[in-house]
């Protein structure tokens, strides 16, 4: 099986940004290179068992946390990371059972809860390493996002569009890579672009994410 990293979030505290994430991790590291819930899950199957077959198989865990990540409550007003079936808490605590690495990504200066704030199964999340993730300066932030998470899972390798892999792009032109070109004007198909190079190795920006989650907590 192809090496995947596993996205868990909560839409309620961070909105499309799991999503968002999802979609350039699979642009840079190939379509098989992740999991999200409600886009991979196949249908007609028990949703519960494919999460956990999900989680066992995975080799890394992505946990994207805002600022009210801890505070999300229910329609009863509990907080959802206290009920036993929330399968956002339920995904961690698998993880972390499993002991596969787990990577924090705390969006727009989230912090870690505290322990004090956290369910049994999942205290130990205080102590993973973060990485930061601004969705307003993903060019910045995915190229760092991207290597911590070849750190953890060598063996996924970006996808090259050049003109060695076909050239072809989606319209019909050719597909260039440009390296360290700064601050200057070319010409691509007939149209004028200029091109600024972000400290050498930022990102270009991911695709909008394929927003099918809607009803997720």
């Amino acid at each position: 099986m192809a090496p995947y990293v596993f996205i868990n979030f909560r839409r309620a505290d961070t909105g499309a940004t799991g999503p968002h994430i999802d979609t350039a991790l699979r642009a840079e590291f190939g379509t098989q290179a992740a999991f999200r819930d409600q886009r991979s899950l196949p249908a007609g199957r028990d949703y519960r068992e494919q999460l956990e077959r999900g989680i066992r198989k995975c080799d890394l865990l992505l946990v994207v946390m805002g600022a009210h990540w801890a505070s999300v409550r229910d329609d009863a007003g509990r907080r959802c990371i206290d009920r036993e079936e929330d399968w956002v808490r339920k995904e961690i605590a698998l993880a972390l059972a499993y002991k596969l690495p787990v990577m924090p990504v705390l969006v727009d200066g989230a912090k870690l809860p505290s322990i004090h704030e956290l369910p049994d199964d999942i205290q130990s999340l205080v102590h993973q390493q973060v990485v930061y993730f601004r969705p307003h300066q993903e060019h910045i932030d995915f190229p760092p996002l991207f290597d911590a998470i070849r750190a953890e899972v060598p063996e996924l390798r970006p996808v090259r569009r050049s003109r060695e892999d076909g050239g072809a792009g989606a319209d019909g032109g050719t597909t260039f890579t440009i390296d360290r070109m700064s601050g200057v004007n070319a010409i691509f198909g007939g149209r004028q672009n200029t091109i600024n190079d972000h400290r050498g190795n930022a990102a270009a920006p991911a695709p909008d994410p394929e927003d099918d989650d809607q009803e997720r907590p």
